[in-house]
């Protein structure tokens, strides 16, 4: 089995940020929020915790035990990836949500979108393309594969929801189910990589500090001395 180096090397964040991350409960209320590498995040913890966390909404048999709760006594962990969420797996079933890299692609000319005149400044957007990966993570291959299995059909069927809000505008697509692997050293578990892509807009507006001059005297610049007379 292949192993996965970039879940046991993953990057510990700060605290600050894992914690308001797990904030992230109601998925609705993204949509009224602009993108960013962490609401994003929050978005997909969100959605995979509220489908685990209704018991009649798990649809496969093997998952009915895997019932989340936001205390210890969870019957499946659903974190953000850090170290800290890999070492409190231990045999329970687990989903752990990881950002990857966002790359940005540029619009027309100078990203310029449009101009408002020499008083209002110009408008201008980016095209942000981004990924998540969602671990899957069980004591036995079946039940990881069921894991994986019905976090993507659940996070397939509820993109249409997302997508058009102010934080996914363009797109947010199910790249992939991976191949099962083991998770070198933990325990015998076996995982299984989820990947979504998305793609969304960042605009802003640039407005000049003063008002733009309009007339020059030319011989005031040329003879000053005689402006003054």
């Amino acid at each position: 089995m292949a192993d996965l180096p970039e879940i046991l090397n993953t990057f510990q964040p700060p605290a600050q940020i894992e914690t308001e991350a797990d904030k992230f409960v109601d998925p609705r209320t993204f949509c009224r929020l602009r993108f960013s590498p962490m609401l994003a995040t929050g978005v997909i913890l969100g959605l995979i915790r509220e489908h685990f966390g209704n018991p009649t909404a798990i649809i496969d048999p093997l998952l009915q035990s895997c019932v989340w709760r936001s205390d210890d006594a969870t019957g499946i962990l659903i974190e953000t990836c850090t170290n800290d969420a890999l070492s409190r797996i231990q045999m329970r079933p687990a989903v752990l949500v990881r950002r990857n890299g966002i790359t940005m692609v540029e619009e027309g000319l100078n990203n310029e979108i449009v101009s408002l005149g020499p008083d209002r400044g110009t408008s201008y957007v980016v095209t942000l393309h981004g990924s998540h990966t969602i671990f899957c993570i069980s004591g036995k291959p079946g039940h990881a594969e069921s894991l994986a299995n019905e976090t993507a059909m659940y996070l397939l069927q509820a993109s249409p929801s997302i997508v058009g809000s102010l934080c996914f505008r363009g797109k947010f697509k199910l790249e992939d189910i991976g191949a099962i692997g083991m998770l070198e050293g933990g325990g015998g578990q076996y995982v299984v990589p989820v990947t979504f892509s998305y793609v969304t807009d960042f605009t802003w507006s640039i407005a000049p500090d003063a008002p733009v001059l309009r007339h020059i005297n030319v011989q005031m610049l040329l003879y000053p001395d005689q402006s003054l007379k």
